[in-house]
C-alpha cells in the first residue's frame, strides 16, 4: 500500500518506517518532493550505505530509516520543510557541492553534510585505496607494486586537478554550466590513462564557454586539497579506473564500480574507527547533532 501525504505530514514519516528517525539522502531515482515523502522503499543505495555507515560510528541510541530521493533540489525542499517544522525526527543528508566552500551552505541543525564536494570524495582518499590494496593482495610485493603505481598517478592527478577545478567553480558560482560535465563525470579523463586529465578537450570546452584564458578564480584549490573539493564523481570514477589498472596484473576477478565503492565505504570506515583518518573522524563527530 501507498500513502501520499502532505508536506506536514512529515512529522509522522518516520512512523510509517517504524523508526525514530527517517533519514533522506540523495542517490538512486530522482523523485520529486510528493514522490519522496510517500511510503515506499528507497533504500539499498550506495548513498544510503554510506551514511548508514557514518550513523554507525556516531552511536546513537536511536533506529534510523535511510532513502534515497534522488538530487539536490528535492533534498533542499526536504531539508527546507524540516527547518520549517522544526523536526526532530527526520535529517536530511547532502552532498557539499561547492556550497560549503562558497559559505552557500544551510547551517539548519537537521542536515548532515559531507567532508569533501560528496561522498564519494570522503571515500576515496589515498589512505581508503592504499588500505583497500591491502586488503585485496595481501602483504607484500604485489602490495607495494600496485600502491606504487597508484600513488604515482594520484601525485600526478593532484597536479593537474587544482587549475580545471578552480575554473569549474568559477564557473559554478557564476550559474554556469562547469568544466566538468555532470552527467558524463569521465568526459574530462582520458582513458587510455586515468586519472590524467583531458586537458586539450577541457580548453575547447573553457573557450566555447566564452573564455579564452582562466576565468578569475572565485576560490583558490591546493593540490593537498583538490581530490576533496573536486566533482566527487569525477573522482571516484577515475580513481577506480585508477585502482583497477594497478591491481589488475596481480588480482584478475573483475571488479566493478559498485563494489568497488561498497568495499571503499567500509575500509573508510575501519581506517577512521582506528584512528588513521583524524579528519574524518572530526568531521563525522561534527555531523552527530544532525541525527541525535
Amino acid at each position: 500500500m501507498t500513502f501520499t501525504r502532505s508536506s506536514s505530514s512529515l512529522y509522522g514519516i518516520h512512523r510509517f518506517y517504524q523508526a525514530d528517525v527517517v533519514v533522506f539522502c540523495e542517490g538512486g531515482a530522482s523523485l520529486t518532493y510528493s514522490e519522496a515523502i510517500r511510503y515506499s522503499d528507497c533504500s539499498g543505495t550506495l548513498d544510503t550505505l554510506y551514511w548508514s555507515s557514518i550513523v554507525s560510528r556516531l552511536g546513537i541510541q536511536k533506529t534510523f530509516h535511510f532513502k534515497s530521493v534522488g538530487g539536490k533540489l528535492t533534498i533542499d525542499a526536504l531539508a527546507d520543510e524540516v527547518r520549517r517544522l522544526t523536526l526532530t525526527t527526520v535529517t536530511v543528508c547532502r552532498d557539499s557541492d561547492y556550497d560549503r566552500r562558497l559559505g552557500r551552505n544551510s547551517t539548519a541543525g537537521r542536515i548532515a553534510w559531507t567532508m569533501g564536494y560528496s561522498w564519494e570524495n570522503d571515500v576515496v582518499q589515498t589512505p581508503v585505496l592504499e588500505g583497500l590494496a591491502e586488503s585485496i593482495l595481501g602483504v607484500g610485493a604485489d602490495r607495494e607494486a600496485a600502491i606504487t603505481e597508484i600513488r604515482a598517478a594520484i601525485s600526478q592527478f593532484e597536479r593537474d586537478l587544482p587549475r580545471w577545478t578552480e575554473i569549474d567553480i568559477s564557473l559554478c558560482a557564476r550559474g554556469k554550466p562547469g568544466m566538468f560535465e555532470r552527467a558524463k563525470p569521465l568526459a574530462a579523463i582520458d582513458m587510455t590513462s586515468p586519472p590524467n586529465l583531458r586537458t586539450v578537450n577541457l580548453t575547447t570546452r573553457l573557450a566555447n564557454a566564452g573564455h579564452r584564458r582562466k576565468p578569475p578564480a572565485v576560490l583558490s584549490v591546493s593540490a593537498q586539497e583538490a581530490l576533496s573539493i573536486c566533482f566527487g564523481k569525477l573522482v571516484s570514477r577515475a580513481l577506480y579506473h585508477t585502482f583497477v589498472n594497478a591491481i589488475r596484473p596481480y588480482f584478475e576477478v573483475r571488479l566493478d564500480y559498485e563494489l568497488f565503492m561498497r568495499l571503499a565505504i567500509r575500509e573508510m570506515i575501519v581506517m577512521e574507527a582506528g584512528g588513521r583518518l583524524p579528519l574524518m573522524s572530526d568531521h563525522i563527530t561534527n555531523q552527530r547533532a544532525a541525527f541525535a
